[in-house]
């Protein structure tokens, strides 16, 4: 099963970056993987760039793709709980797995009806901390389905 990280802008800080790319190259171990980055919206008022950035979202999810939303509406799950729950998306054969993480200001209802909504926490982060957490998320949840020593 291919799985991407669909998400709004380019990181800014060189050391998020290089975390991002480190946990890159180790899910690729574990199969297709990547990240896919849409343009953030420039205008000038949150609701708009919100919309806009969600168009953007939407586009770029295959007809066919399993979404998992990253929202904070969403329930928060073990890591064990998504290691199953990606295990059996691979048993059903599904191709693939897109997780959207929004841009700054948040996700559109579109966006949020797309697929599953799933939360990292209660707790805020920015965006660009957001994609560090989930792909070590996604990470630990490949190294749990493989009996790994990591998760531990």
């Amino acid at each position: 099963m291919k799985i991407t990280l669909l998400c709004v802008g380019k990181l800014r800080d060189a050391s998020v970056r290089t975390l991002c790319a480190d946990y890159a190259v180790r899910l690729k171990r574990y199969g297709t993987f990547e990240i896919e980055e849409v343009k953030a919206s420039s205008a000038p008022t949150p609701p708009r760039a919100v919309a806009e950035e969600g168009t953007r979202l939407l586009h770029s999810i295959a007809p066919g793709a399993r979404v998992w939303v990253l929202d904070e509406r969403g329930p928060t799950y073990p890591s064990v709980h998504l290691a199953r729950r990606l295990s059996e998306l691979e048993l059903r054969a599904t191709k693939c797995l897109v997780v959207v993480l929004g841009g700054a200001y948040g996700l559109n209802d579109e966006v949020r009806k797309r697929g599953e909504l799933l939360a990292l926490s209660p707790m805020t982060f920015n965006h660009e901390l957001c994609r560090v957490l989930v792909l070590e998320q996604l990470y630990r949840m490949r190294t749990i389905q493989r009996g790994e020593p990591y998760h531990h």
